[in-house]
């Protein structure tokens, strides 16, 4: 979904945000999964203190309240989001929605959990970088760990008479989303990994030992080592595709004023 007409920057990005979160939750795989987890951790939010990072719609929320929290803060700093998870929670006791940046926000207790989905396509272009600044300490994670991984694949095997090979040679040094349908591919070896405290922003890859002249990328989201979600089977997170230009590639993240700058290099 994109917005055609001309808006002020503001309410495009405000409205941009809730477009998103309406694909967030259209993919069904991506919400299952994710209510899955907070189910297989019920006995460590009942009667806890838990936090919903950019609760959106509020539905994350409003199942920690179902679940026993003894308090869930959702913390919401879009307007428009803000308003539609207050008609969502606004029956709960347990729940007190917050408006404000996550960066801003801090509680006057101890958190226990934290639930967030602030993973870009790519692990770190998006907003996952503000769960090294926030000013509480949780002592729960979910979910606690993300790889972005890779494979390689002979572009023959893909192209069709649409994307030929042509046309994939003038990506070279491009790293384009949805390029081939998102058939579940296998995602071979890791790029770049993430923890909670233990961020990656920086990474040099040697891919000398795969073949294929077309590179691809997947995010895994896990929690306790298990594979939650990945690239593939969830449609809010595509796979990345860029042609091969050599057997190693810098990758970077930087944090802006929105989201996150993406910088990638073929290495000689």
């Amino acid at each position: 979904m994109d917005i055609i007409n001309e808006l002020p920057e503001k309410r495009f990005n405000e409205l941009d945000d809730l477009l998103a979160f309406i694909s967030i939750y259209d993919d069904d795989n991506r919400t299952r999964a994710y209510m899955e987890m907070l189910n297989q951790n019920r006995r460590k939010i009942k009667n806890k203190v838990c936090v919903e990072a950019g609760c959106g719609f509020g539905l994350i929320s409003e199942y920690m309240a179902q679940l026993g929290a003894k308090k869930v803060y959702a913390v919401e700093m879009n307007p428009q989001l803000f308003q539609i998870a207050r008609q969502r929670l606004c029956q709960y006791s347990n729940v007190e929605l917050i408006y404000a940046d996550i960066l801003d926000f801090k509680p006057n207790e101890k958190v226990d959990v934290l639930v967030h989905e602030l993973f870009g396509q790519m692990l770190y272009d998006e907003d996952i970088y503000t769960l090294d600044r926030l000013q509480f300490n949780p002592q729960l994670v979910l979910p606690d760990k993300a790889v972005l991984m890779g494979g390689c694949i002979n572009s023959g095997e893909l192209v069709d008479e649409t994307v030929t090979p042509e046309i994939i040679q003038k990506l070279n040094g491009a790293l384009v989303s949805g390029l081939f349908d998102d058939e579940e591919m296998e995602l071979t070896f890791p790029i770049v990994p993430w923890q909670f405290d233990k961020c990656h922003y920086d990474t040099i890859c040697d891919i000398s030992s795969q073949e294929g002249d077309l590179l691809y990328m997947g995010l895994h989201i896990l929690h306790n080592e298990q594979v939650i979600c990945r690239a593939g089977e969830c449609s809010n997170w595509s796979y990345i595709w860029t042609p091969r230009c050599g057997n190693r590639f810098s990758l970077s993240f930087k944090p802006s004023s929105r989201g996150t700058q993406v910088f990638f290099d073929w290495l000689k």
